[in-house]
């Protein structure tokens, strides 16, 4: 009887050990698999990978069978057995479906797009790709839903509270504010995310844009081709006719009707060539027609965009900006932007002095953000990617992001982002520089990407480099910082943005660069004028440089302002 009841407490314990034991021989299994992979041990993680998957599948433990079915699909990446990886992540999909885990589902999607990306196969890649970045982006946006939702119970719960009891309605009221103000930000994070997706469609109705005129050229090519031809044929038949002729001279009288036929049908031929030729050129003119009423529209978006120099003196009294753009559209753009009100400023219209009334008081304009930015190319390209930085500028500013050094951090990011540059070899970006003006605080926050500042105190003129590193551009790192310089503007101080365009121009006798050196002399020296002569000054300055015989060479910006005292 002893015996029986011995055994009854033993049994449990021992098929308790027992499945103890299998749990840590697949946690074991597992971590020799990755200590295998770190080493570069293949042939050992693939092993044990198995072992594990194996293992997970007969205790029923499917989540932790496809994570082991993911680490075989990596090593197999790793081993260049892309079939066999793609055979790994099939399985583990379709069980991460079954078993609706996310998370699983979403790593699935993004090893198998991986996958195919490094085999060639581009057909899969961008499958799988958009698979991935679709359900990665309902899965944020049904995470952001539920915290909706939560923070909605908690904020009516928080309302049945306050009517239970007077005594803790301070309490209540704050905790109420709290969720209110978490509710708020969880659709500030929707509609961020909304704004980016339809950046994103922008962006790719962008390429589309240049793949057509792309394929413009190609026929642009074709035609001039064309017209080659056909003008090698005119003077194949104008050689035929010499000869028709000469030999027409030693039979002369044999061979008049000949010599007559032969002439008439030459010149039959020089008609039909010369009115294709003609039609094509008819083309050709009316095809450039098009494209340069399509460039003048996109210089009247542009324009549009960029808000007007009298916005700027509405903020900024004494200011001025040297716009120049080398082509009908520009690759330079300047930005600035009202903390207190939240604008740009872009409603006045500068051409009929109109929108004035719709302008905040100038006494809100306590902190202003002001930049200056070099985007990458010039014309059409330049011009796309000005509208892109302006763009995130603004959204940055909406974000509540005012120093000086985080804006440009930011912009990194949202360039990197746009452009996919995490996944392409696309290295378009900006140069610039950005000031934040503090006229309560009497601070003045410097942050610079490649493009320096210049300011001017009691007739001394100091120069501030910005770091070394460009917004976007390289495929090197995806976050980059960035100095914040802070200047006191207790005395007035007179600064200068500007991008390179101006002290890289070509010119003088000598047919070389006017240089940052003469640049900063001549700021020296005008800086003590009025804003609007500073501006004829440059303007002169840099049209007699250049000359007749020197073209603009980069689009030119400079911005010129006086604060603090």
């Amino acid at each position: 009887m002893q015996n029986w009841r011995s055994l009854i407490i033993i049994i449990p314990f021992y098929f308790l050990s027992i499945i103890f034991i299998e749990a840590q021989l697949r946690a074991d299994f597992y971590a020799q698999g990755e200590t295998a992979l770190k080493k570069k041990d293949y042939v050992t993680a693939l092993k044990n990978f198995e072992k594990s998957k194996s293992a997970n599948e007969k205790s029923g433990n499917i989540a932790s069978a496809i994570r082991s079915s993911h680490k075989l699909a990596e090593t197999y990446m790793l081993t260049t057995k892309y079939a066999k990886a793609a055979k790994e992540l099939d399985y583990a999909l379709k069980k991460s479906i079954a078993i609706k885990d996310d998370k699983l589902t979403e790593t699935s999607y993004r090893l198998l797009y991986e996958t195919y990306q490094k085999s060639g196969n581009e057909k899969k890649t961008t499958e799988y790709f958009g698979y991935y970045n679709s359900f990665k982006t309902n899965r944020a946006n049904n995470e952001l839903e539920k915290k909706n939702k939560t923070n909605q119970l908690q904020i009516n719960k928080l309302k049945e509270q306050s009517l239970m009891t007077e005594l803790g309605k301070k309490e209540v009221e704050s905790l109420l504010e709290e969720q209110t103000t978490r509710l708020l930000q969880t659709k500030d994070s929707l509609l961020i995310l909304d704004i980016l997706n339809r950046q994103t469609q922008d962006q790719i109705d962008l390429l589309q844009k240049e793949k057509e005129v792309k394929d413009f050229k190609v026929r642009e090519q074709d035609a001039k081709l064309k017209i080659s031809s056909l003008a090698l044929k005119k003077k194949a038949a104008e050689l035929k006719t010499e000869r028709a002729i000469l030999f027409g001279l030693t039979i002369i009288i044999l061979m008049v009707v000949v010599m007559s036929f032969v002439l008439y049908k030459s010149y039959k031929q020089k008609q039909a060539a010369n009115a294709k030729i003609e039609d094509q050129l008819g083309v050709i003119q009316s095809q450039h027609t098009n494209i340069t009423n399509s460039i003048n529209y996109a210089q009247r978006i542009q324009n549009a965009m960029l808000p007007g120099e009298p916005s700027l003196r509405y903020l900024i009294n004494d200011s001025f900006v040297l716009f120049k753009p080398k082509d009908v559209v520009s690759g330079d753009f300047y930005w600035f932007y009202n903390v207190k009100t939240g604008t740009n400023l872009n409603e006045y219209d500068p051409e009929t002095d109109t929108g004035v009334g719709r302008l905040p008081d100038a006494k809100d304009a306590r902190k202003v953000i002001v930049a200056a930015v070099d985007s990458t190319g010039h014309g059409v390209p330049g011009a796309l990617m000005s509208m892109i930085g302006f763009n995130l500028l603004n959204m940055i500013a909406t974000k509540r992001i005012y120093e000086a050094d985080k804006i440009l951090a930011d912009l990194h990011k949202s360039v990197r982002f746009a452009l996919q540059q995490y996944k392409n070899d696309n290295k378009d970006g900006m140069d610039m520089a950005l000031c934040v003006i503090d006229k309560d605080a009497k601070t003045m926050e410097f942050a610079g990407a490649k493009n320096p500042i210049v300011y001017i105190q009691d007739g001394e003129l100091f120069h501030i480099k910005g770091d070394s590193h460009p917004i976007g551009g390289s495929q090197g790192e995806s976050k980059r910082s960035y100095t914040k310089h802070i200047i006191s503007i207790e005395k007035p101080t007179t600064f200068y943005l500007f991008s390179d365009g101006y002290p890289d121009q070509f010119g003088g006798t000598d047919g070389r660069k006017f240089m940052i050196k003469n640049f900063k002399e001549l700021l020296l020296k005008i800086h003590t004028l009025p804003f609007d002569e500073q501006k004829t000054i440059l303007h002169n300055t840099i049209e007699d440089w250049k000359g007749n015989h020197e073209k603009q060479i980069d689009d030119i910006l400079v911005m010129g302002m006086k604060v603090g005292g």
